[in-house]
């Protein structure tokens, strides 16, 4: 049974007659009358009575008649949503990022969803980067903007850009010209996340590997505390230059590369294999890939200041 049988059904019943459905529906007669005894066979019992004054629906038949009409008003509805769908998404998206990529990403994403979309609900979550694949997993988010990203089963990636990780200072501290070294950032006061962490771990790895110990004032597990802290004075810190746009445009803080391949890190966008995306996480995916092209093209986020 398939909605074609189904169609062809209520229209034989309406009718009354073979001869005048076939005619209604623009069909063969000999294609109907097969349609119907399919029918009959695949329900296993007799639907129509006929005679030569035409057809009339059996106790079964005029049950599968009432029970067809609502089918088929469904599926017609079912068509009627999915078209609007297509072209006025509707539902809530959660998507989830670094505080440092939020700091550049949150209001462009939220201001093209409102204005491109407005049936669609963004939900955006603030999370370390080290949880942002456990969130995609448990389903907490449909889609994550996420650094480093490992290959893992039950999850796909798209690499976004590679960004440039660079010390954030106050405007005020010293600063040799030219990129900064690994030894002499280690002799600065640094205030650095806490583990694990991205950010963190580059640190620790390119000390290391130069047999250097690093002057640690703190750790902090926020961006915003290694911003409140640079701001005190306390210390000074290592974050991409998404993180601090705005208050370098305000000439509170200013940057120095690092002279080391580690000070770099990819960011990509991560979704589950697992699950059929609606169209509304399609569209708030297509538009996160579109701003990014924009913000590859700055020179700050990826080629330095």
């Amino acid at each position: 049974m398939d909605l074609r049988q189904l169609r062809y059904f209520i229209k034989v019943v309406e009718c009354g007659n073979i001869t005048r459905a076939s005619e209604a529906l623009h069909i063969a007669q000999p294609a109907i009358s097969q349609q119907m005894r399919n029918l009959e066979r695949d329900m296993d019992m007799q639907l129509l009575e006929r005679s030569v004054q035409g057809v009339v629906p059996t106790a079964a038949g005029r049950t599968l008649y009432r029970h067809a009409v609502e089918l088929l008003r469904q599926a017609d509805g079912t068509r009627e949503l999915l078209r609007q769908d297509a072209e006025f998404p509707q539902g809530k998206v959660s998507v989830g990022m670094p505080s440092s990529t939020a700091r550049m990403l949150a209001i462009p994403l939220a201001r093209t969803i409102k204005s491109r979309y407005p049936g669609i609900k963004l939900e955006l979550i603030d999370a370390p980067s080290a949880d942002l694949t456990g969130l995609i997993a448990v389903g907490r988010v449909a889609l994550a903007v996420n650094v480093d990203v490992i290959e893992t089963r039950g999850l796909v990636s798209q690499r976004l850009l590679t960004e440039t990780l660079y010390l954030v200072a106050w405007p005020q501290f010293e600063l040799p010209d030219g990129p900064l070294s690994i030894e002499a950032l280690a002799q600065m006061p640094l205030v650095l996340p806490c583990a694990p962490n991205t950010i963190r771990s580059r640190v620790d790895a390119a000390l290391q590997e130069a047999g250097l110990q690093c002057q640690m004032q703190f750790e902090a597990n926020s961006t915003d505390l290694l911003f409140s802290a640079v701001h005190a004075r306390l210390g000074v810190t290592v974050l991409p230059w998404a993180a601090a746009h705005v208050e370098l445009e305000q000439h509170r803080l200013k940057l120095a590369r690092i002279d080391h391949r580690l000070f770099t890190r990819d960011l990509s966008l991560c979704w589950p294999d697992t699950v059929v995306q609606s169209n509304a996480v399609q569209k708030v995916k297509a538009t996160i890939i579109e701003l990014f092209a924009g913000f590859e093209r700055q020179p700050g986020w990826a080629d330095g200041q």
